[in-house]
């Protein structure tokens, strides 16, 4: 198997003489800006790269393994994926992510562009359409580009079920601190590729399912082109577990879920001449979609029906 088809997994009691990735690299390679166009418009949002791995060779083993990346898919929101025309979602003409390129020394975005066809057949989405998150299988896209000789392109970085929560020795609560990182309104660092990293606190209680949909809310000053956002802990090096203290080389984190909008309620109706306004109550807060829901798309996902 080709090395570029395998990635090396750390868990976050890693020795000192392991080095990590550091947090400008991966939130960089992580991330891309997507877009989503037909001929009425275009949409804009966020998304990230996910590695479904193989199990480690050795179970037994502890530390650091390598492990067979089974595939690789691009996690947005469906909303994103599935831009709706009036009331109704609509498969995009066009659907592009993007990866970093060294062109004359100096870094651009490389467009992947999906025709209709090829998006439909490459996405998943949850059994219930209300679970606004939607999968892109794309690793054979990536390793075209990337194996070729002399390759400008910088590799990727992806998160995977060892990010979950729990799983890398990462607890959450409500009240702690949270990071999300994408491309608000399409701004960006347009010299370094690198996207916008926003702060905020878990807002309701974790691992609830909020009003009865899989998701939690964050209170955060986020806007549209976040959409698809990664939610990740605030990173950290240090952590305690069993009154024992762990140490990192590098500050990790663990992948909450995915960011995908603001819920409103209807305020009053204010009635005038030949005109209605409906009033949209905020509550400053955001709705993240739980990390696990990827693995759940990737094991029972259905394919968009127009």
């Amino acid at each position: 198997m080709n090395l570029r088809h395998l990635l090396l997994v750390f868990a976050l009691l890693v020795t000192v003489e392991t080095k990590a990735m550091n947090l400008n690299d991966t939130f960089n390679l992580l991330t891309t800006p997507v877009a989503a166009s037909n001929a009425q418009q275009q949409s804009l949002g966020t998304a990230f790269f996910y590695h479904r791995l193989a199990p480690p060779e050795d179970p037994t083993k502890k530390g650091p393994q390598w492990r067979a990346v089974q595939d690789t898919w691009l996690v947005t929101n469906r909303h994103v994926v599935l831009p709706k025309v009036g009331e109704k979602e609509v498969a995009p003409d066009t659907f592009a992510f993007h990866l970093r390129k060294i062109v004359d020394k100096r870094l651009q975005w490389e467009p992947i562009v999906l025709p209709r066809d090829q998006l439909l057949r490459r996405a998943k989405f949850h059994t219930d359409p209300s679970v606004d998150v939607s999968l892109v299988k794309v690793q054979d896209l990536i390793t075209d580009r990337i194996a070729k000789k002399d390759s400008q392109y910088l590799q990727y970085y992806a998160v995977s079920r060892e990010n979950f929560a729990g799983e890398n020795n990462i607890e959450v609560q409500a009240s702690d601190d949270i990071v999300v990182v994408g491309y608000p309104r399409g701004f960006y660092d347009e010299v370094n590729l690198f996207p916008i990293v926003k702060a905020g606190i878990v807002a309701s209680r974790w691992g609830a399912h909020f009003g009865g949909k899989p998701f939690f809310l964050i209170d955060a000053k986020l806007f549209p082109g976040s959409s698809g956002s990664i939610v990740v802990s605030k990173p950290i090096d240090i952590v305690v577990r069993g009154g024992q203290v762990f140490h990192a080389p590098e500050k990790q984190f663990a992948f909450l879920g995915i960011y995908s909008g603001e819920p409103f309620r209807e305020g009053c109706t204010i009635e005038a001449e030949d005109l209605v306004i409906k009033q949209k109550l905020g509550f400053n807060v955001g709705i993240v979609w739980y990390a696990w829901l990827v693995e759940d798309i990737i094991e029972r996902g259905v394919d968009f029906k127009p």
